[in-house]
C-alpha cells in the first residue's frame, strides 16, 4: 500500500468531522452498552411480547402483587 496524505489534507472539513466521530465511537465503544449489538442472542429478535398486568386487575385498596399494601411513615 502506498498511503497518500495530501489527499485527506485536502479533504473537506464534514470529511474529517465524519472521520473523527467514528474513531471516538469505535474507541469508546467497548466501556457503554452498545457493545451488547453484537453480544444480544439471536432468539431475541423473534421472542414473544411481554405482557403486563394492567392496573384495573386489582382492587384500589390493594397493590398487584402478592403482598399486602403497607402504610407508609
Amino acid at each position: 500500500l502506498q498511503p497518500r496524505g495530501d489527499l485527506m489534507a485536502e479533504a473537506p472539513l464534514s470529511f474529517h468531522i465524519h472521520v473523527m466521530i467514528a474513531l471516538v465511537l469505535f474507541a469508546i465503544w467497548p466501556f457503554t452498552r452498545l457493545v451488547h449489538a453484537f453480544s444480544a442472542p439471536f432468539a431475541y429478535l423473534f421472542r414473544p411480547y411481554i405482557v403486563y398486568r394492567g392496573r384495573d386487575d386489582a382492587s384500589k385498596d390493594q397493590l398487584v402483587g402478592s403482598q399486602p399494601r403497607r402504610r407508609g411513615w
